[in-house]
């Protein structure tokens, strides 16, 4: 998946943008203008791609609120920018593992992942997990 994403943002020409986990559609365009695109994975998810302050920034919605989130930049995205985006998404304390994995999770029920290899960060809801995986399962499973 993370690769899928990689290539979606450097479709797109290039201080960090934040927008919020629940966020609704109108509140996303208010925050980073209009969507560059619209594109669609190989998992049938629909993602709305915007640009700002050097991030490429993919988002998906589910019953119209952000529920999942993905930065992207040229370069690597160090702890003060993770840390701010992480936060900006869910505030709290983020619990959370460092190399090589970079994972965390958040008590409001909100997870993180970084990977440096894609330059990528993709927070999203518990629920979006759950649901990507179940997506997964069935895709294994021919349905």
């Amino acid at each position: 998946m993370a690769g899928l994403l990689t290539a979606i943002f450097w479709l797109v020409p290039y201080h960090p943008a934040r927008a919020r986990i629940g966020e609704t559609l109108d509140q996303v365009l208010i925050r980073y203008g209009h969507c560059l695109k619209t594109v669609t994975a190989e998992n049938g998810r629909v993602y709305k791609l915007f640009s700002k302050s050097g991030f490429k920034i993919l988002v998906h919605f589910y019953e119209n609120k952000v529920d999942e989130i993905s930065y992207s930049k040229d370069t690597d995205i160090f702890d003060d920018d993770l840390k701010a985006l992480m936060q900006d998404n869910a505030p709290g304390q983020w619990v959370g593992s460092g190399w090589p994995a970079y994972s965390w999770h958040n008590a409001s029920g909100i997870s993180a992942h970084y990977s440096f290899e894609h330059r990528l960060l993709m927070i999203m809801t518990d629920a979006a997990l759950e649901r990507e995986k179940k997506g997964s399962k069935d895709a294994l499973n021919g349905h």
